[in-house]
């Protein structure tokens, strides 16, 4: 009885089209609290895209933006 209910319910289109659609917000969701407002930029950069410029690292020094290289912060 236990695998005729879970098989109709994994069969059913309007419950599959949810399932997606929850994934996807989670998915977002959890993509803005690891990286907060900017999440869209983190999301949708390559995964091979390196964190490093001729700049140095993106760093936050004291409220401010920049970029850290050889120990020396340089603000935007």
């Amino acid at each position: 009885m236990i695998n005729e209910i879970s098989s109709s319910i994994l069969s059913d289109k309007k419950y599959m089209k949810k399932r997606a659609s929850d994934a996807e917000k989670h998915k977002e969701q959890d993509a803005r609290m690891k990286y907060g407002k900017r999440y869209k930029d983190f999301v949708k950069k390559p995964d091979d895209a390196p964190t490093k410029t001729s700049k140095g690292v993106r760093a936050l020094h004291k409220g401010k933006w920049g970029y850290m290289k050889d120990k020396k912060f340089t603000a935007d």
